[in-house]
């Protein structure tokens, strides 16, 4: 997997997040489209979004040298600093500002129950703590431990526990992704001459998948089997049969601050938008989408300029290139 696939792959994720968060996770949330075409593709794209996500961050684990205490300073830096700080920042602007969709009601359990979508970067720190933990125990080394690692958390996965606090619900939804995308790179699942054609298979039968289940039901909550078998076959069959588009590769450098920063330009679309009783969703999904990708880029520049700023609100030490943080994520891939 070169740079410039991964890049473009992350670019991709970026714009199903942002636009899914355009038109809202729910009926009631975003532009609130109770039904039709939109709301059915935007439920539908779920078996992609964060399972993408979290099967990137997995392949790219495999690809660091970063383990134990190193990989969880490394982490605590890269995905909780931004997350205590960033994500408090849009939690307050929520709960004071009229018209924010689900503002947090007590701002006693800010991030013990998580907060919006930094939910993924709480519970994504869980389960480098559980890679630490696994690698030291060698569990992760041969197919068949992994195997048996990854069993476990299907199972765990279906049982659905429901605690939400402190990312665990997060962290059980994400490994099963998670471990897949390190299989793929760690034992080179994905280097097979063959691997590409068989991305295209498994985009084919997901795409089939995805028909029936419109035809016979919907989507459900994300712990249904379904909504992980599919999962499993969009995020492995994009990995295996990888984008290679310069204009994705280059919003894919700005991915972190993309995912950090643009709740709050689409938010701020809407509800400006809505002031000027400027109600049409082509008009709101366009506005939205081109700020909520311009917004963080502009952010991303202006803190690399600000060392201190930049550790605390983006995870980074130092600006010393201005796509440090996304190669920082890539690392050898």
């Amino acid at each position: 997997m070169t740079r410039l696939s991964v890049q473009s792959l992350r670019g991709f994720a970026c714009l199903l997040l942002v636009s899914y968060h355009i038109l809202g996770s729910s009926p009631y949330q975003g532009l609130q489209i109770q039904a039709g075409w939109l709301r059915t593709l935007n439920d539908a794209l779920g078996t992609v979004r964060m399972p993408l996500f979290a099967l990137i961050a997995g392949a790219l684990y495999a690809c660091s040298r970063l383990r134990g205490a190193s990989l969880l300073v490394d982490k605590f830096q890269r995905l909780l600093l931004p997350m205590l700080t960033v994500g408090t920042l849009f939690a307050l602007l929520q709960y004071a500002v009229p018209g924010s969709n689900y503002p947090v009601k007590d701002l006693r359990f800010l991030h013990i129950a998580p907060v919006a979508h930094y939910w993924f970067l709480e519970s994504l720190f869980l389960i480098f703590c559980l890679m630490a933990l696994l690698d030291g125990a060698n569990a992760l080394k041969k197919p068949e431990t992994w195997m048996l690692v990854f069993l476990l958390s299907v199972v765990v996965y279906l049982m659905h526990p429901g605690f939400i606090w402190f990312g665990v619900l997060g962290a059980i939804y994400l490994l099963p992704y998670f471990l897949v995308g390190l299989a793929l790179v760690c034992f080179q699942w994905d280097a097979s001459p063959h691997s590409a054609a068989w991305g295209t298979v498994l985009l084919l039968g997901g795409g089939v998948l995805v028909g029936v289940d419109l035809w016979f039901g919907d989507f459900t909550h994300r712990f249904d089997p379904g909504m992980l078998i599919l999962g499993l076959i969009f995020s492995s069959a994009l990995w295996l049969r990888p984008l290679r588009h310069p204009w994705l590769a280059r919003l894919g450098d700005y991915s972190y601050a993309i995912f950090l920063f643009h709740v709050f330009f689409t938010a701020a679309t809407r509800m400006a938008l809505k002031a000027l009783d400027l109600n049409a969703v082509p008009l709101h999904f366009a506005c939205a989408l081109l700020l909520g990708i311009c917004g963080p880029i502009a952010i991303h520049h202006a803190l690399l300029r600000a060392p201190t700023l930049g550790l605390w609100l983006l995870g980074v030490r130092r600006a010393t290139n201005q796509t440090q943080p996304a190669m920082h994520l890539v690392g050898r891939a």
